[in-house]
């Protein structure tokens, strides 16, 4: 991943000398990758350079951070720390946050449109996968009934709606685009993918709430405080274990019918069952 930060922090170089580059490096920094991860996996699975989807993981990861940066915020999660560090309000200011956090997702599609690693029609479905699953179709749909669904209103089909929007969509994003990189048309397959990676990452991340601490997991785990509703509102502590056990299976089996060679993603798949 070391070339990969050298691009995040050329990117970084090349913006205004000001203070929202400043908080935009300090809120990138420290981040696992792990979609970009996904990216890459994929597309050595086509046999294709990783250094092919720098651009548009870049893109992926400033959406990611800046739904970090904005869910932190007093009026959201209202959480204090976040990569093991205090959250961005916290170390600049409330209104440096929310305008860093403006700049990586207005910037993020001019990343993908300046690149000169893709086609202009590679671009154009690129972009439009991340305006799509990052906004109504994915993500921003699923923060709503995040904030909107307490742990007494939920049940099981809401709490995957809820997954496959919040979280899935930017896997579903991280999926789709080494498919656009490398020519092939599965949509539904590569969309389905990044469904079931973003249910899995989610269960974890609702059981590692309750079986983590705070310092391991590098953030505040304040779903329990705001009431939010999550896996542990529906499952036990047991039925949750069994249940990503169960995804993680039905993955394995999912990705037996794949068009690339799946090992570099099941390494990858493997770090996150044993994280």
């Amino acid at each position: 991943m070391s070339d990969f930060e050298q691009h995040i922090k050329r990117y970084l170089d090349s913006q205004k000398n000001c203070l929202i580059t400043d908080a935009m490096a300090y809120a990138l920094d420290g981040g696992k990758r792990f979609r970009p991860r996904v990216i890459f996996s994929i597309l050595k699975g086509f046999r294709i350079e990783e250094e092919k989807g720098y651009d548009s993981a870049l893109a992926l990861e400033m959406i990611q951070t800046y739904s970090l940066i904005h869910d932190d915020l007093p009026a959201m999660d209202n959480d204090d720390m976040r990569r093991g560090k205090p959250s961005l309000h916290k170390a600049f200011r409330e209104d440096i946050a929310i305008l860093a956090g403006d700049q990586l997702l207005t910037d993020s599609f001019r990343v993908v449109a300046d690149s000169k690693s893709y086609h202009p029609e590679t671009k154009i479905s690129i972009i439009s996968a991340l305006s799509s699953y990052a906004g109504m179709a994915g993500m921003i749909y699923g923060q709503l009934l995040d904030v909107t669904t307490d742990s007494s209103s939920i049940d099981k089909e809401k709490l995957f709606e809820i997954q496959d929007n919040k979280t899935g969509g930017l896997f579903k994003i991280a999926c789709l685009i080494p498919m656009y990189i490398a020519g092939i048309d599965r949509k539904d397959y590569f969309t389905r993918l990044g469904s079931m990676i973003g249910e899995i990452f989610q269960n974890q991340d609702d059981l590692f709430d309750l079986i983590k601490t705070e310092e391991e997991m590098g953030k505040n785990l304040s779903d329990a405080k705001n009431d939010k509703g999550t896996a542990l509102s529906v499952y036990s502590l047991e039925e949750l274990r069994k249940l990503i056990d169960d995804e993680f299976e039905e993955l394995n089996e999912y990705l037996k019918d794949a068009v690339f060679d799946t090992r570099y993603l099941m390494e990858l798949l493997n770090i996150l069952k044993e994280r």
